[in-house]
């Protein structure tokens, strides 16, 4: 396809440059362990192919007269050794940077992507392809097997398309729920940087798990979280009651065919007030319904009309940039991330071509907290190892804590706890 030089900023995409903050990185990373030392000079060439590939990651940030853009970026492009600080990142603007960064460390290769240019799908897509490239140039028999993007092929023009305007069909549009939500307090880091803590668990027995209770992995995790979530606010606001609410991302590839490396991705909400009694049986049997529910198209297609309704509407259409910015951001601030508990996002399983297989250990997926929602999950998995991420920005962990009571206590599942410990140090 035809060189471009700037991309326009999809649908969802927009609001991140708008709302970011040093509470609120709007970054993600992803990280693969192999199974030797990673060699950042062979990364560094496979970094360079990987960017030709994904044009739209080799990008700067730029303000136009009333959207933000992405255009190409010409400074050289390094890896780096990476940084044990997570989400420190906060100025999106910074001609200097890339908004794709990435690290190496000892066995380990990570991105850190800014959320504007693509959404966890687009990112692990990357995160293979890079994978495929450094394994390729350490001259390891490889290939892509039709099942991921090869570093060396062409560029299409679906890869690059906003697949909300391409997709979604003229319709009926309805907006999320926007009713206060509870909310954990704690004391926050000084740092401007999020705690990390991986749980890593066997994904054929955690599957099993999900299976005997006739679920999903994704359901048993929200409903333990729901569980522990309704205890605290409990002890914390004994006579207010506020619905708890998880926000979980879901991949609008499943429902609309589309190759694109842009965001195309929405939310479903799942939770309510909860009585102080409910049992973990009770909770798990509602929000299974709740996933059901909410992941088809025929729901999740009129939020995103709803969204796309508000972008095009004519008042904020031709409302110059520095102005919009400041209607979204109120608007985000009141009525956005306060109808929300906590952010729950599952990539689901990696696959990577056979020949891989046997080089790779492991993934990971992070996500940001922020001041509305101090601590979030990110989940992934691969081959048999599933692995939690828990970020947070705040003294307590006790949730943390409880979660890995729970899950061993009540389900019996043995899991490995790590940390990057970063605020332990002096």
């Amino acid at each position: 396809m035809p060189h471009t030089s700037w991309f326009m900023i999809d649908n969802a995409g927009k609001l991140f440059p708008i709302v970011t903050e040093a509470y609120r990185s709007s970054y993600f990373r992803m990280a693969v362990t192999l199974k030797d030392s990673i060699d950042p000079v062979i990364l560094q060439q496979a970094a360079l192919q990987t960017l030709i590939r994904f044009p739209n990651f080799n990008t700067r940030l730029k303000r136009g007269l009333f959207w933000n853009y992405l255009e190409t970026q010409n400074l050289p492009f390094k890896v780096k050794p990476e940084p044990n600080l997570f989400g420190s990142q906060s100025n999106p603007y910074d001609q200097r940077k890339h908004l794709v960064e990435i690290y190496f460390h000892r066995h380990r290769i990570a991105i850190e992507v800014f959320h504007a240019i693509t959404d966890g799908r687009g990112g692990i897509e990357f995160l293979k392809t890079l994978t495929l490239a450094y394994l390729k140039l350490k001259q390891l028999p490889v290939e892509s097997e039709g099942l991921i993007m090869d570093p060396l092929d062409q560029v299409t023009e679906s890869e690059l398309e906003d697949s909300f305007a391409k997709k979604i069909l003229p319709g009926k549009s309805e907006f999320l729920p926007t009713k206060k939500a509870y909310h954990i307090r704690g004391t926050y880091f000084n740092h401007v940087g999020q705690y990390l803590t991986h749980l890593e668990f066997s994904s054929q027995e955690f599957l099993s798990l999900a299976r005997e209770k006739k679920t999903t992995i994704t359901a048993v995790i929200a409903s333990v979280l729901t569980y522990i979530l309704i205890a605290k606010q409990k002890a914390d606001h004994p006579k207010v009651k506020r619905p708890i609410i998880l926000s979980i991302p879901v991949d609008m590839r499943k429902y609309f065919p589309s190759t694109t490396m842009k965001n195309f991705v929405m939310t479903i909400n799942i939770g309510k007030i909860y009585p102080d009694d409910s049992s973990f049986n009770d909770i798990l049997a509602y929000i299974h319904r709740q996933l059901i529910d909410g992941q088809t198209a025929e729901k999740l297609a009129p939020q995103i009309r709803a969204n796309m309704k508000a972008e095009t509407m004519l008042l904020l259409r031709f409302v110059p940039l520095f102005i919009k910015n400041l209607i979204v951001r109120y608007v985000f601030n009141r009525v956005g991330e306060p109808a929300l508990t906590f952010t729950m996002s599952n990539l689901g399983k990696v696959t990577m071509p056979t020949s891989t297989i046997p080089y790779i250990d492991q993934f990971e997926f992070m996500i940001c907290s922020t001041h509305v929602m101090p601590i979030n999950l990110g989940i992934v998995s691969f081959e048999d190892k599933l692995i939690l991420t828990f970020s947070r920005i705040i003294e307590d962990r006790t949730l943390i804590q409880q979660c890995v009571d729970y899950f061993k206590k009540e389900f019996n599942l043995t899991m490995m706890v790590s940390s990057n410990r970063w605020d332990e140090q002096p």
